[in-house]
């Protein structure tokens, strides 16, 4: 976890994370707010505003008496809401500090395919 984000978004994109990755398929149930206050040490209340926004978000429902899952086309809607920030707002920010640092587009693609080498060998 890092200091940077409140901890109920930080969790919250560990779940969605988890989605995203098919740790959790839908209509899967997921860790309980229980688990998620012990897990990451935080106050059961983080951990229900994390999920509340999820649901807010339509990416999850409660399934009475059993407990929060995940809904139909939750990962579709995470994936396309993540891509949007990421090339929105991320790729801007680092090709911005890139060029404050002197470090060309080119000498940018060549770091970022040599990682992509490291990450599938």
């Amino acid at each position: 976890m890092s200091n940077t984000e409140p901890m109920f978004v930080q969790i919250q994109e560990r779940i969605e994370s988890d989605i995203i990755l098919g740790v959790y398929a839908t209509d899967d149930l997921i860790i309980s707010t229980t688990q998620i206050s012990k897990l990451y040490s935080v106050n059961p209340t983080t951990a229900v505003k994390a999920i509340s926004k999820m649901t807010d978000a339509g990416e999850l429902y409660k399934k009475p008496g059993i407990g929060m899952c995940v809904a139909q086309g939750a990962k579709e809607m995470i994936t396309q809401r993540r891509k949007k920030v990421f090339l929105e707002d991320t790729v801007p920010k680092v090709v911005d500090e890139a060029r404050v640092l002197g470090i060309s587009n080119a000498a940018l693609i060549h770091l970022i395919q040599e990682r992509e080498m490291r990450t599938n060998d």
